[in-house]
């Protein structure tokens, strides 16, 4: 498959721009760059929000002074998202202590192209809510984005970074919009959309799994296009394991590249 590099590069700065900004609200003025590298440090042990992007081959020594030593120093997690097109050298990333976690498929397309489904299977017609997250939301959205890291370290350093975020005005942190999907009133998916220069993307697509399968997932993205649509962006943009591209592709996004993921644990 032949990929549209600029396309690719919408979700790339898409990705680079959300790391910093949410770096940013809990941590300011803590996201620096260098040649082919941003680094942005949350100033919590999560890897979930410290991230660094790299948008060329980065020879091993560069990637280690620069990102490796600065989180090991901090004792704290981070990962690390590879968007070229030129695979890193996985022996020497391993070497730095760095693992790789999974390759993700960039998606992207012009929002006046898209198709949003928002008609909702007649079992949960009368029973899914959708809403948009307040600041006295934002708790149980984090309790829910935790919820895949069972009972690791990772989980409360997610629940901690939305609880700092619930104190932060709603116009300091404009440019993420945070949904929940309730089933029977009871929060069962969570999704969010983050407004960068360029695109709009779409992150966090979570769905409890004893309610997986049912439709939920899929109404809650639906949704989410819907507010992409009535936005000014020209552009939408995700991130996505393959083999969770359908809905992506039936919603009219196209596949555009590739983007592997690493972590670092000290």
């Amino acid at each position: 498959m032949k990929y549209s590099l600029s396309a690719k590069n919408l979700v790339c700065r898409n990705l680079e721009s959300r790391a910093s900004y949410c770096a940013g609200l809990t941590n300011p003025d803590q996201t620096r760059e260098i040649t082919s590298i941003v680094r942005s440090d949350s100033g919590l042990l999560s890897h979930n929000f410290n991230q660094a992007v790299t948008n060329a081959v980065v020879p091993a020594m560069i990637l280690k002074r620069f990102v490796v030593d600065y989180f090991a120093e901090r004792h704290s997690p981070f990962t690390l998202w590879h968007c070229a097109s030129k695979p890193m050298d996985e022996a020497e990333l391993a070497e730095l202590g760095l693992a790789h976690r999974d390759t993700l498929v960039a998606m992207a397309i012009e929002i006046q192209r898209l198709a949003a489904d928002e008609n909702l299977p007649d079992e949960l017609r009368d029973r899914l809510e959708i809403v948009a997250v307040g600041a006295e939301q934002l708790g149980e959205y984090g309790d829910l984005q935790a919820q895949p890291f069972g009972g690791t370290r990772e989980a409360p350093q997610v629940r901690k970074f939305y609880q700092k975020l619930a104190e932060i005005p709603e116009q300091k942190r404009s440019r993420l919009k945070f949904y929940l999907a309730r089933l029977d009133g009871e929060a069962v998916a969570s999704g969010c959309l983050f407004a960068s220069a360029d695109a709009l993307g779409i992150y966090d697509l979570e769905t409890v799994e004893a309610h997986r399968g049912k439709g939920i997932g899929r109404a809650l993205f639906n949704h989410l296009l819907a507010q992409a649509l009535h936005s000014h962006h020209k552009y939408a943009v995700a991130l996505t394991p393959e083999n969770r591209q359908s809905a992506y592709l039936d919603a009219g996004f196209f596949a555009v590249g590739q983007v592997s993921r690493y972590l670092f644990e000290p």
